[in-house]
């Protein structure tokens, strides 16, 4: 189980968060730390269960289960029900676009034979 460190600042659009492991600054700046500490572990090659601890007291706030499969979510957009999950689209990746996913579709030419 690894252990990391949540620290909250107050900023003029709400709380942002960030995120310390081994004393080194992972996440900072972020809207979604939990998921945002998961992505940046993966690609530190770190796996398994993660307890994200307040930064100031120490007590645990938050655990993952699973780091690999909290990374490929993220939170959306606030709705009265509270906080939904989607499936994280990495903003560096451009998404495929209609001319790159088009498929030709192509009919075999009529021939006499088959008249």
């Amino acid at each position: 189980m690894h252990k990391a460190r949540l620290h909250a600042k107050w900023k003029k659009n709400g709380y942002r968060y960030a995120v310390l492991f081994s004393g080194r600054l992972i996440v900072e700046n972020s809207r979604d730390p939990e998921h945002d500490a998961a992505r940046a572990l993966v690609a530190m090659g770190v796996t398994g269960k993660l307890t994200l601890c307040d930064g100031k007291s120490g007590h645990p706030r938050t655990i993952i289960p699973d780091i690999e499969q909290a990374a490929g979510f993220s939170m959306s957009e606030e709705s009265r029900d509270g906080f939904r999950l989607r499936r994280y689209v990495d903003p560096d990746i451009p998404s495929p676009t209609a001319e790159a996913s088009e498929v030709a579709i192509t009919r075999p030419e009529d021939s006499e034979e088959a008249a």
